[in-house]
Order: structure tokens, then C-alpha cells, then sequence
């Protein structure tokens, strides 16, 4: 009888500690070298993006939302939808920008940071700490896309398409 009571009473003590070390543990990542496509392949294109309200030629006056969202296929540990949500800053053209936001979808990925130069977008994508643990290289070149290049010189702007990519784990 004392050795149950002792067993309960360690695993009260204990039992909430786990809990929180448990719920405190960093998801695990794909190892290093591993690569995933994002958004489908160049030949089949599937990942879907929005900016709003739109980009043009003209830097914008303040930032633009935007929006990625696209399944994961290729290596082991490439599954699942990663979705990116953030903002183009201030000053964004068509041919040259800078983005940041929120990914979620995949543990162990928390933000991203990037650089739209014309139909590329090479982002780094952070854990929690703020390490980069993956580079993310976006192309924008479908053939969806190519029917909204004068979008840039409209007053509403490119608006969003489709993409491809592909992201590389560093850690």
C-alpha cells in the first residue's frame, strides 16, 4: 500500500512537469540536406498566392498583405501545406520587394523573411529561437502568371497566381 501511494504521489508531483517540458520541447524538423517542393514543380505548378491590395510599378505607400499557401511533396519529412501570411513593405514594386509574415503548417517553422526580385521570391524561414532552418527559393514563371505581367502598370496591380518552389533544410 505505501509503495502505490508513493507511486501516485511521484506521479502527481511529476506528472504536470512532464506536461510542461513535454509542451516545451521544439517540434522536430526535417533533417539537414532534406528537400521539399512547395507548391508543386515547375511543370505543374500548384501553389496558390494573393497580395492585396495589389503591386505595381509604382512603389507602394504603405505595406501590402499577402498571402502563400501550397502542399509539401519530395523528400522524407516533406508533407503537409505550409501557408505563409505577412506583408510586402512599403516601397514594394512588381520588380523588386521585401517580405516577412507568419508560416504555419509545418513544425518546427514559425517566420520567414524575403526578397521578391521580379518572378523570384528567396525567402529564410526561422524556428522559434529565430535560426534560419531553411532556405526557400519561390519562382512566379508559370504560364497563369505570364497573362498578368501588364497587371503591373494598372492602377489595381498584380493581384496573385500561382507559384512553385523549392525549400532546402539547414539544421
Amino acid at each position: 500500500m505505501l509503495r502505490r501511494l508513493m507511486a501516485v504521489a511521484a506521479l502527481l508531483a511529476t506528472g504536470p512537469l512532464g506536461w510542461w517540458c513535454a509542451a516545451q520541447a521544439s517540434p522536430a524538423l526535417p533533417p539537414a540536406g532534406t528537400t521539399c517542393s512547395w507548391g508543386g514543380t515547375a511543370d505543374d505548378p500548384t501553389g496558390t498566392f494573393g497580395v492585396r491590395p495589389g503591386l505595381t510599378n509604382t512603389p507602394s505607400t504603405k505595406p501590402d498583405r499577402f498571402f502563400a499557401t501550397g502542399k509539401l511533396s519530395g523528400d522524407a519529412g516533406c508533407s503537409g501545406t505550409l501557408t505563409y501570411v505577412g506583408k510586402l513593405d512599403a516601397g514594394g514594386t512588381c520588380a523588386s520587394n521585401t517580405f516577412d509574415g507568419v508560416a504555419t503548417g509545418v513544425p518546427g517553422l514559425r517566420t520567414f523573411v524575403g526578397t521578391g526580385l521580379v518572378s523570384l521570391g528567396p525567402a529564410r524561414i526561422f524556428d522559434r529561437h529565430g535560426n534560419v532552418v531553411a532556405s526557400e527559393n519561390t519562382s512566379l514563371n508559370t504560364v497563369d502568371n505570364a497573362g498578368h505581367v501588364n497587371d503591373c502598370n494598372s492602377a489595381r496591380g498584380f493581384r496573385g497566381g500561382n507559384f512553385h518552389s523549392v525549400i532546402v533544410f539547414t539544421q
